[in-house]
């Protein structure tokens, strides 16, 4: 595999990573509907990292040599993750959205994006994925290992700027009663993936 089917192949990895529902996907659109687009984008972009490092390491053949040490520590991963979503969802759920919002939370990309990334680095769902994925596509040659990587960065952050940009422009024509309710809502689902990342723990330390 070379060229442009590489690309095509990273791409894809990207897409299949990144697209279905999780921690990330949820702080992107609650970040989005009460920060604006930057900060929307910005906590994609975060995740987007991540998976970046992650598939580097996975293409570069680093993964089964960092593997066990992640093993041993997949609980301590787990409750800290679990402490984390709670936190974000502890936060979520304080906030009253305003349509206006205020100087500060227009600046908040920068925070936005730190932790995302802190997120996503204590998201075990990220690995798992791409563990599962990277197989089902042909070993990319090594002149074309970088060319796969640039396709899953740019699917990835595509899709980020896609969702953070359509949010905001929802965010424009929805009340403050509505925004509210999303907002909550994010906050529970956050929430409930805390609790299930805390029972996860539990079950590994038992």
């Amino acid at each position: 595999m070379n060229g442009m089917s590489a690309f095509l192949s990273g791409a894809t990895v990207g897409f299949v990573i990144t697209v279905p529902i999780g921690p990330m996907s949820v702080l992107c659109i609650q970040r989005a509907l009460v920060y604006g687009a930057a900060a929307g984008f910005a906590t994609g972009l975060g995740a987007a990292t991540v998976l970046a490092a992650y598939t580097t390491c996975a293409v570069l053949g680093i993964g089964p040599a960092i593997t066990p040490v992640l093993g041993n520590s997949q609980a301590f991963v787990s409750v800290v993750s679990a402490c984390l979503l709670l936190w974000f969802a502890a936060r979520v759920l304080r906030r009253t959205v305003s349509i206006a919002g205020s100087v500060a939370e227009r600046r908040s990309a920068v925070s936005s994006y730190c932790s995302a990334v802190a997120c996503a680095v204590l998201n075990p769902l990220t690995p798992a994925l791409l563990a599962a994925v990277l197989p089902t596509v042909a070993a990319p040659a090594p002149t074309a290992a970088s060319t796969m990587i640039a396709g899953v960065i740019c699917a990835s952050v595509s899709w980020w700027l896609i969702v953070s940009g359509s949010v905001a422009a929802l965010r424009s024509k929805l009340n403050v009663t509505v925004l509210n309710l999303i907002n909550r809502a994010s906050g529970l689902i956050l929430g409930g993936l805390g609790v299930l990342m805390a029972a996860k723990a539990w079950e590994m330390s038992i």
